[in-house]
């Protein structure tokens, strides 16, 4: 575990770029737009699913028009207020509410009561499990909703938007469960508490050449104390009594800067925060440049699936429930079988990695 007081300068200098790159990646229009295509792509597939009746019809159609289409509204909102560089803290906040929402839909309460899990309509569409310690928690356009909530759990952290998380290492004093609500160097980089949580921190690769944290300010002239107003937008940096800098985070304008945790203890010290870089993006609605490599490494790829009947977007063996053997498919032919079988709507993957020869 990095450890503010115990790090190495190079260890350092790393973790220092990483996060860096982490905050503003997070924080990003191209990245949380990602997010909130993954839910499009599950309404998409729970759309086409529709034309195969299900014993649950009715109900199924109601849901989707009344509960599932609702948080993507809300996402959109925030998408669209984020893009024209207006307040990104309502943005921030419409996206969270809304993937908390859509998340409730399928691994929440909602789901649980009414017994999702079980439903061979949502299964089809790669609802598996509700039990965060499986190792299959959800596959296919499900898992895509999974990660788009973790996306903007993430989000939520990065943002101080009353966040509270679960640290793998170590136990309190009295033997309770460690708990962050901000990032520190242990908190952003560490293992996945649970099988389910594989993608959490989701996004968290790099580009083949890291760009550089901004050096360190030292410059005492603008810090702000914990307890105090944040009066700029952007990364900043904690600086503590020793003379140590801790792990950066991002505040929103107006936000009380925070004390910091330090790592492997509950030990919440009080901190000097100094501005490292500015968050002026997206005003008079342009996309920073740097936004289209982010693109590429913005987050885990879901395996290609594909409906029967729709064009194949991959030449190579795909597969599905119904059947082990594989079939070649060549992009662009429509992906063969009936839509129905007796366990539900078939939905092609592709194999990866694909067969040998």
């Amino acid at each position: 575990m990095l450890n503010t007081f115990t790090m190495t300068p190079e260890q350092e200098q790393d973790a220092r770029a990483k996060a860096f790159y982490l905050l503003k990646k997070w924080t990003s229009l191209t990245f949380l737009n990602h997010a909130v295509n993954l839910y499009r792509n599950f309404l998409d597939a729970y759309a086409k699913q529709l034309n195969t009746p299900s014993e649950n019809q009715e109900e199924l159609e109601s849901h989707y028009a009344c509960v599932f289409l609702r948080p993507l509204v809300q996402m959109e909102d925030g998408i669209e207020i984020l893009r024209m560089g207006a307040n990104k803290r309502s943005a921030y906040r419409a996206l969270v509410a809304g993937s908390e929402r859509s998340g409730d839909q399928l691994f929440g309460r909602s789901a649980d009561e009414l017994g999702r899990v079980h439903d061979p309509f949502f299964q089809a569409l790669g609802l598996r499990d509700t039990n965060y310690t499986d190792s299959i928690y959800a596959t296919g356009y499900a898992e895509g909703v999974w990660i788009a909530e973790l996306s903007c759990g993430v989000l939520k952290c990065t943002a101080n938007l009353d966040f509270t998380g679960l640290l793998t290492a170590g136990k309190r004093a009295d033997g309770g469960t460690r708990i962050f609500e901000h990032w520190t160097y242990e908190s952003i980089f560490q293992d996945a508490r649970f099988p389910a949580w594989r993608h959490w921190p989701p996004g968290r690769n790099y580009p083949p050449v890291l760009p550089p944290c901004p050096p360190q300010n030292e410059s005492n002239g603008a810090e702000v104390n914990s307890g105090q107003e944040i009066p700029v937008e952007g990364i900043w940096e904690p600086w503590l009594a020793e003379g140590k800098v801790g792990c950066p985070n991002y505040f929103l304008k107006g936000s009380i800067a925070h004390p910091y945790l330090l790592e492997g203890s509950n030990d919440e010290r009080p901190v000097r925060w100094r501005l490292l870089w500015e968050d002026d993006r997206y005003r008079g609605g342009s996309l920073p440049a740097e936004e289209a490599a982010l693109f590429l490494a913005v987050a885990p790829q879901l395996t290609p699936r594909a409906l029967p009947g729709a064009l194949c977007p991959r030449s190579g063996y795909w597969q599905h429930d119904a059947a082990r053997d594989t079939v070649f498919i060549e992009a662009g032919t429509p992906m063969p079988g009936p839509e129905q079988t007796p366990w539900g709507v078939l939905i092609w993957r592709f194999c990866d990695p694909q067969p040998a020869d």
